[in-house]
């Protein structure tokens, strides 16, 4: 039997089939594909993961921030004798309640707070990435849509018609 391919298609099976052959398998059985994953913030139970503090004028606060900025707040604005500042060594959920009471009291009564946390999830806006090489290209261009992304091999076990793909392209013979 005999399939016609151009040169250039000759080539690019004949690479593939290196790369497939030769790649890192990070942890994974045959066959293999490569996804991208990105961390995401998503609403968690109040008290729960890290707190955002958005403002009536689309300004996000991490509590840190809001720490920050409520004491310099204070000192440019205020009679320190007039006020007790705290001392903040780090940062605990439980001062979130009066960070944020103070906040609406002085500063901006809209504000209001969602607690979030991060979740890693493959993106679904990319598709399957045969190679690892062809992920990380892809992240080097386009990774500026993605949040923190990087590449993530996952196995397609129990799926024949890939199980044999792959297959094949491991296993063609080339003449040289």
């Amino acid at each position: 039997m005999k399939i016609d391919v151009t040169q250039e298609q000759y080539e690019f099976l004949k690479e593939l089939q290196h790369e497939l052959l030769t790649q890192p398998t990070d942890g994974q059985a045959n066959p293999k594909f490569w996804g991208i994953m990105e961390k995401r913030e998503v609403g968690v139970p109040d008290g729960c993961g890290d707190a955002r503090i958005y403002m009536g004028d689309g300004v996000v606060y991490t509590l840190e921030e809001a720490i920050e900025d409520v004491n310099e707040w204070i000192e440019s604005c205020y009679d320190p004798d007039g006020f007790i500042k705290q001392e903040w060594d780090g940062v605990n959920k439980e001062w979130m309640k009066d960070v944020v009471d103070f906040i609406k009291d002085y500063v901006e009564p809209q504000c209001r707070i969602v607690w979030v946390d991060n979740k890693y999830e493959l993106s679904t806006y990319t598709g399957a990435f045969l190679t690892k090489r062809a992920c990380k290209e892809y992240i080097d261009k386009y990774g500026y849509n993605h949040s923190n992304p990087h590449t993530y091999a996952m196995t397609a076990i129990r799926n024949p018609e890939y199980e044999t793909l792959i297959n094949i392209l491991e296993t063609m013979k080339f003449e040289d």
